[in-house]
């Protein structure tokens, strides 16, 4: 049958209210008149990103260790790794001019280059600021470069960074962090004067200047490149998961963050042929003019200054001229900051800056995907380690975790529009679940009469629920069924067509306060309400799916699932779980593929984005969902992170993990079976 309700897509309806509440956000906050307000301002603005982003301050040795050094014409080149953390080491290059100092630093931080700190376009930054007598360490991002899952590999533009969420960090916050603890290591060093240390690098390390010359005062001066515009923008637009921040335009918008850098020296560079809408140069425009605001409020205007240049997205040789200049003024009190000629760059292959050449790297070189395994591993512990769990309590803690929006249950609901299809009578309507938020439903009955209502979603949409045979049992055991699409899915889906991952609306969600899982639950929780004026006071019952791949994938298809093909596992189940555990008016729940647990253990997790819940493995996990949940559930099958379905053993163990945490409760009597 056509499960379509709309006429229309509903698609850019939906986007465009995201972008109107972006405005709002935007709108929101205005740059301060008066420097005593900014100052008694900017310490709670700084705590509160440093919060958001999940940095936590830790006290371990550096612990500096040297792996080989290369001699240049008037420099050397240290191959090193510190300790960010206890266990977790940083690779990186330090470009060391000949004489003995004390000489100005530079940290040289790289955007999405898979080889990281060695690419060819990071390491030349390396060469021509140690030839003009400055200190430059160049180091790997989490999860790229010799911090890739394999040397080369770049992990965090997608799956592997994710599950940082759920432990209550971001990528974005693992990369400030790393960053400090550099910073840490160039005041070690003699040979570096640290009052004098700036930072660059383009696109994602444009976004790491930012962010770590903001939030560490040690910056006197930050050059970044390709990557400055609002945040308002960064909502329906593309950016990587490093560039997100929870709760980030709530906090504040980009010209904050930039403010936090006065009065030291900033200069942003941008190109002027730049494609992606978040970094415009009509989007830097209205940061700069706002942070030069903040500035101005200290009398140093000159020290804020802006270039678009004729280039596309990237740190070509014409912006290194504009970031010499820059430093040698405010870095080395020579010249008057204007572009400088700039020598041709070395030839050097870029294996000989790796620390470790081999295919082998010290244990605790890790990956991403490696960290946040341990991590994962350890707050679950933690959360099973507990005596006793206060349900009241846990359910508040739940609510705030998935940002549920409030509000009344529903706003509206439209007409219902009555049909018979394949001999079956159907009844179409919408519920908007929130202004401007649409959620097209479709009513199949019976034929007979019905005590009940099952309120079905797929990750897929409509069609993909009733295809399902779970669904059409359903209506055979005469329960009318409602099908939905939540937002982003079905008549609603606004995300590009090639973001399967669903990227685009759990970064957009997340940068304005919301997890896409609170508002599917609130979309959840308004069909529910809608449905009494629809049908009457009906039971009403909770049907989420878990896709099994993509369409046309099979489950032996090994090959497929090794290049990371498979996704969707979980999602409205997941939600459906959500739903249950908060809203004690459903009368049932059912979930096929239901994400088991948001522990990673050694492979990334295939889900799509809209699972993100920020802080997830602190509150409990999956497990601790379902004893919450107060009416008869019915687990039919279980996924693990990395798409395959549990064992029955593997089942078995979870079912016993529901039944401790129920215990924890003080709960004697369960309604899940499995």
């Amino acid at each position: 049958m056509n499960t379509n309700v709309w006429t229309e897509s509903g698609g850019e309806l939906l986007k465009e209210t995201l972008r109107q509440e972006a405005r709002l956000w935007h709108q929101w906050h205005q740059p301060p008149t008066r420097l005593a307000d900014w100052n008694q301002q900017r310490q709670t603005l700084r705590r509160r990103l440093l919060a958001a982003a999940g940095v936590a301050l830790e006290s371990s040795a550096l612990d500096i260790r040297e792996h080989g050094t290369i001699a240049m014409d008037g420099y050397r080149i240290v191959k090193l790794t510190y300790q960010s953390r206890v266990n977790l080491r940083v690779t990186a290059n330090l470009f060391i001019p000949d004489g003995l100092g004390p000489f100005p630093a530079v940290l040289n931080v790289h955007g999405h280059f898979s080889q990281g700190k060695i690419a060819v376009q990071v390491a030349a930054r390396g060469h021509l600021l140690a030839q003009e007598g400055f200190v430059v360490l160049s180091v790997d991002a989490i999860g790229a470069g010799e911090r890739g899952t394999v040397p080369g590999a770049f992990d965090s533009h997608g799956h592997p960074g994710v599950p940082l969420f759920s432990v209550g960090e971001t990528l974005l916050g693992a990369q400030v962090y790393d960053n400090m603890r550099a910073i840490d290591l160039l005041e070690s060093l003699d040979y570096v004067d640290g009052a004098r240390i700036g930072v660059t690098g383009a696109s994602g390390g444009g976004n790491q200047t930012m962010w770590i010359a903001a939030l560490d005062p040690r910056i006197k001066a930050a050059v970044p490149v390709v990557s400055v515009g609002t945040f308002e923008s960064y909502v329906t637009n593309m950016n990587c998961w490093c560039e997100t921040l929870p709760d980030g335009l709530k906090i504040s918008e980009s010209w904050g963050v930039l403010g936090l850098i006065a009065p030291n020296p900033l200069l942003i560079l941008t190109g002027q042929r730049e494609q992606l809408p978040a970094f415009l140069p009509k989007e830097m425009l209205r940061a700069y003019g706002d942070a030069r605001k903040i500035y101005a409020l200290y009398g140093s205007e000159e020290k804020i200054a802006y270039q678009i240049i004729d280039l596309p997205h990237g740190y070509f040789p014409e912006m290194r001229r504009h970031m010499l200049g820059w430093f040698k003024l405010w870095l080395q009190d020579r010249g008057n900051g204007l572009p400088c000629a700039i020598a041709k760059d070395p030839e050097l292959p870029e294996k000989d800056l790796m620390c470790f050449p081999g295919k082998t790297r010290p244990q605790n070189v890790k990956s991403l995907i490696a960290y946040v395994s341990l991590r994962t591993q350890a707050l679950k512990k933690e959360c099973l380690a507990q005596p006793k769990v206060d349900r009241e309590k846990k359910i508040q803690e739940l609510q705030q975790m998935i940002r549920l929006p409030g509000g009344p249950d529903y706003i509206r609901c439209s007409a219902v529009v009555a049909g018979e299809d394949d001999g079956r009578r159907n009844a179409k309507f919408t519920v908007e679940s929130e202004p401007g938020v649409l959620v097209p439903c479709v009513l199949l009955f019976p034929a007979k009469a019905y005590s009940s209502v099952v309120i079905a979603a797929h990750p897929d949409g409509k069609d993909a629920c009733l295809r399902q045979a779970v669904s059409q049992k359903v209506l055979a055991e005469g329960k009318a069924l409602c099908l939905v699409d939540l937002r982003d899915i079905g008549e609603s889906r606004w995300s590009h067509t090639d973001d399967q991952m669903c990227l685009f609306a759990a970064r957009a969600a997340l940068w304005l306060g919301r997890t896409v899982m609170g508002d599917w639950v609130k979309d959840v929780s308004a069909v529910r309400a809608a449905l009494l004026t629809v049908v009457g006071t009906k039971r009403v019952e909770l049907l989420g799916f878990g896709d099994t791949g993509i369409p046309g994938l099979r489950d032996e298809d090994s090959p497929a699932r090794a290049r990371g093909a498979v996704f969707g596992n979980g999602e409205t189940a997941l939600v459906a779980l959500v739903a249950a555990a908060l809203d004690k008016r459903f009368g049932g729940v059912t979930v096929h593929n239901l994400l088991s647990t948001y522990v990673v253990n050694g492979a990334p997790p295939v889900q799509r984005y809209n699972i993100v819940a920020p802080g997830m493995l602190r509150w409990g996990d999956v497990s601790l969902l379902a004893a919450l949940v107060r009416c008869p559930l019915h687990v039919e099958s279980l996924v693990h992170p990395s798409g395959k379905s549990l064992s029955k053993r593997g089942a078995a163990d979870w079912q016993k993990e529901v039944r401790l945490q129920s215990a924890m409760q003080g709960r004697g009597r369960m309604t899940a079976n499995y």
